[in-house]
């Protein structure tokens, strides 16, 4: 009897190959949010509840950990550096209700995000959050923006991952503004922290790229490589991409080899109306590979722009 289930197994596995590499994913929530398990690895954690240290830079609505292919974890919450980065976040630093400033989202001062009617699905390689954040500053206590979050994880091949965000901004009162740094660096938008490796280094579709301290004129999309799992011998790459020609005032990419943020910059510094009942919307996403070339790179991009 054993010998037949064995060669039925046998017979299953040769007949049906893909049952041997199938993804299991799975989303666990809890109390502070829900995290996506693959083949028993953690992929990524969505903070759904409010979360600060000692009562100070409070937030929610962002992603920490991103987890890589061997479960270290990529980013950082709460740098020492600067406590208000929070993992892959996207926020701005000014926000205006009727022509005055009432909160500064990226710095998380006076202003707190609920995160309401979750759901989640799973279809074969892919596993979906879905969630209405409300904005709300705390003159008011009212909401003022509704942010639609549709973030959607797929496995692509052994070691190679997408983490797609889909963002949605409703202005629910009269005179919302939103607008980025106001200095000549202008960031604000898809800003991910990273916990950089020494030896990290910046690549687009035209080769290595330099980070300057103002915004850098590149490509669509931006690689990070380096020794981000110092126990594997070759390097980790992750890559930002975006598409910069759908932002209203794109600034450029934000790039920072130590102590900081990446980000896509827009609108700059100088703020951007969004009137009652319309909608800002971006996509992003993140791709976590090991080894991959600028063309293969790039042909995933076209996927991700569905072209």
């Amino acid at each position: 009897m054993i010998r037949i289930k064995l060669l039925l197994l046998l017979a299953t596995a040769i007949l049906v190959p893909e049952l041997l590499n199938s993804q299991e994913l799975e989303f666990r929530e809890s109390e502070e949010g829900i995290l996506l398990m693959e083949n028993e690895y953690p992929r990524f954690f969505y903070q759904t509840a409010t979360k600060s240290k000692d009562g100070e830079y409070p937030r929610a609505n962002y992603i920490h950990p991103l987890y890589g292919p061997n479960g270290e974890v990529l980013t950082e919450d709460f740098p020492e550096d600067h406590l208000h980065h929070r993992g892959i976040f996207w926020s701005w630093h000014q926000l205006y209700v009727e022509g005055k400033r009432i909160a500064d989202p990226w710095l998380t001062e006076n202003i707190h995000w609920e995160v309401q009617n979750i759901s989640t699905s799973i279809n074969e390689n892919t596993a979906e959050i879905k969630a209405e954040v409300f904005w709300i500053p705390t003159s008011t206590e009212n909401a003022v923006i509704k942010e639609n979050v549709s973030i959607t994880y797929e496995s692509l091949e052994d070691g190679i991952y997408t983490l797609t965000f889909d963002l949605k901004f409703t202005a629910l009162v009269d005179g919302v503004a939103i607008g980025g740094s106001e200095d000549e660096k202008g960031y604000g938008g898809f800003s991910p922290r990273f916990a950089l490796p020494e030896n990290v280094s910046f690549h687009s579709t035209s080769g290595k790229i330099q980070p300057q301290n103002l915004p850098v004129q590149a490509g669509p999309w931006m690689e990070l490589k380096g020794s981000f799992d110092p126990s594997e011998i070759g390097q980790l790459g992750i890559v930002i991409m975006g598409e910069p020609e759908n932002l209203p005032s794109y600034q450029g990419w934000i790039l920072r080899s130590s102590k900081s943020m990446q980000n896509m910059a827009f609108p700059g510094k100088e703020a951007i109306e969004i009137k009652k009942g319309k909608s800002l919307n971006f996509r992003n996403q993140i791709l976590v590979h090991s080894g991959l070339s600028t063309d293969e790179i790039e042909t995933y991009y076209k996927e991700f722009r569905n072209q």
